[in-house]
């Protein structure tokens, strides 16, 4: 008698293991918040910086620094406008506009099964290159039409 060959079962399609998922929840949930550690680091170096400037270079580079932790200063008149009102309003709209960042670095970085906080830090990077080349273009151009009277 002869005997049937056997067929092997074509392999089930890849799922993701359960360990993945909930590294991307845990992505998903906290992305946004997670996307504000890092312009509250920059943002303190900023406050260190600025509180022991005896000098320009540490003047100039502190305000480098508050500009790349809140981007939205210049909208709101800084360094033109002096206060504490509209530097605690544009720390306030640059809060909420990294948390939109993270979220949304948080959302791009888990489309893919395998992703980790690797791929959400560079996703997130990615953006704040973005964001930090258009706050240092909004202060050139503020530069140019006002005379050159910031640098």
């Amino acid at each position: 008698m002869v005997q049937p060959a056997v067929v092997p079962m074509p392999p089930a399609a890849p799922t993701a293991p359960p360990t993945d998922r909930a590294v991307r929840r845990r992505i998903r949930r906290t992305g946004a918040f997670v996307g504000l550690l890092l312009p509250a680091v920059i943002g303190i170096a900023a406050w260190w910086t600025l509180r022991a400037s005896e000098g320009t270079g540490r003047g100039i580079g502190g305000f480098g620094l508050a500009l790349l932790a809140a981007p939205l200063l210049p909208a709101f008149g800084a360094p033109l406008r002096s206060g504490t009102g509209a530097v605690t309003a544009a720390v306030a709209a640059s809060a909420g506009l990294w948390f939109v960042l993270g979220a949304f670095a948080a959302q791009r970085a888990t489309r893919v099964p395998s992703a980790g906080w690797g791929r959400f830090w560079g996703e997130l990077l990615w953006l704040a290159a973005c964001v930090w080349l258009g706050a240092v273009l909004a202060v050139v151009a503020a530069n140019l039409v006002l005379g050159r009277v910031l640098l």
